[in-house]
């Protein structure tokens, strides 16, 4: 059992800590050194209880749930209430062989009702965050960024490097911009991931878990719709579905699991289309590896794969902040082969040889300096050398 006890507010009412105690299996899943704590950029103590309890709700009941135990809570949004019950029906469907049994119980339920024009936008400035961007830029949109989901509360430098982009890139900067600190990935431990669901964060937590974090913004700016950007185009067992994530709701919100129809092909061509029409590129950043801390690396297999979508858009990676020379390819082909490959990663690939097939035929693909060598590489990934490699690896 989870007994949510109380909240406080300090940072004159931009920080909010949790009080709750873990009795039973419960406690062997959390991190007692790391209480649950969400942090805004504005003052939202004048929050409802039953909305400002949805961000603790929203990342502790997937452990309720996977862990088969309760979460007891003061109040709770009736509309969220309820359509928690639809998440967890669905998460049971994606996860084969889990059984569910972990409950939400509120002393009590209250009815919180809004109507508004403003939409909120999880953004980071990857291209499924760009692709919502430029979907719906027409509207009125507040982009929400959080520390402690990519990126590790500890990493300064690199979140001072994210809000620096998105502050400066010229498409983004016209936005406004809100961000949230939590250390949504550290109250739990290791028991999680070996207990429980290995890849937690992907595969469980991180959909609901960040749309519930704007619970008391979407109150503060009586928000209608919440957007979540789409990260793959076919169902594989995922913490962030169309399905899923649209089955969240409270208050006046209600959540759109943007552009599932695209692949990340048709969002490479899409941000390219959107660039040329306007005659400037974006500044994707869509790399938070350690080989390079200020940008993408051009090292990593999100940046290859990254790389190759621009590229079969008919587009130069450089001129979307990636590093590009004649021998990313030749590096790319070796650091492929010696890396584990996830079901996530193949699927990415897949679509990548398609496309680079489709590109043989019209030829319509960036060449960097050399045409016949290049369009020899094409042909090597929309043969399947890629795909013939991961499908070997575990």
């Amino acid at each position: 059992m989870i007994t949510l006890k109380s909240y406080k507010f300090t940072e004159e009412g931009r920080r909010v800590d949790y009080d709750y105690e873990a009795t039973g299996k419960a406690s062997k899943f959390l991190n007692p050194r790391e209480p649950f704590f969400v942090r805004y950029d504005f003052d939202v103590s004048k929050c409802p209880p039953g909305i400002i309890i949805i961000p603790f709700i929203s990342n502790f009941i997937t452990l309720a749930w996977f862990g088969g135990f309760n979460i007891r809570v003061p109040e709770v949004d009736a509309i969220f209430a309820k359509s928690l019950l639809e998440v967890r029906a669905e998460f049971e469907r994606l996860h084969h062989g889990y059984s569910l049994t972990g409950s939400l119980y509120s002393k009590q339920e209250t009815e919180h009702n809004w109507t508004g024009g403003k939409a909120l936008m999880l953004f980071s400035g990857g291209m499924d965050a760009y692709t919502g961007l430029i979907r719906h830029q027409d509207e009125d949109i507040e982009l929400i960024t959080i520390l402690g989901a990519d990126i590790d509360l500890s990493d300064s430098v690199q979140w001072q490097q994210c809000l620096n982009h998105i502050k400066t890139e010229p498409f983004s900067s016209k936005f406004t911009h809100q961000t949230i600190t939590a250390n949504m990935r550290k109250f739990y431990n290791d028991n999680v991931e070996v207990n429980l669901v290995f890849g937690w964060w992907g595969k469980v937590q991180h959909g609901l878990g960040l749309l519930g974090l704007l619970a008391p913004i979407s109150f503060e700016r009586k928000a209608s719709i919440a957007y979540i950007s789409s990260t793959y185009s076919i169902p594989i067992t995922w913490g962030s579905t169309k399905v899923s994530d649209e089955k969240i709701r409270w208050g006046g919100l209600r959540v759109l699991h943007d552009a599932a129809e695209l692949t990340r092909q048709n969002k490479a061509q899409l941000i390219v289309d959107f660039a040329r029409a306007r005659q400037k590129p974006i500044q994707l950043r869509i790399c938070y590896s350690e080989v390079k801390r200020d940008g993408n690396c051009g090292k990593c297999e999100k940046c290859y794969r990254t790389i190759m979508n621009l590229v079969l858009a008919g587009a130069d990676p450089r001129d979307y902040g990636f590093p590009f020379s004649r021998k990313t390819y030749e590096n790319m082909f070796r650091y492929i082969s010696s890396i584990p490959a996830s079901a996530g990663m193949k699927i990415f690939w897949l679509e990548i040889s398609n496309a680079a097939h489709a590109s043989l035929n019209t030829k319509n693909f960036f060449v960097l300096s050399d045409y016949k060598e290049e369009f020899s590489i094409i042909t090597r990934i929309a043969n399947g050398e890629i795909n013939r490699t991961l499908e070997r690896k575990p």
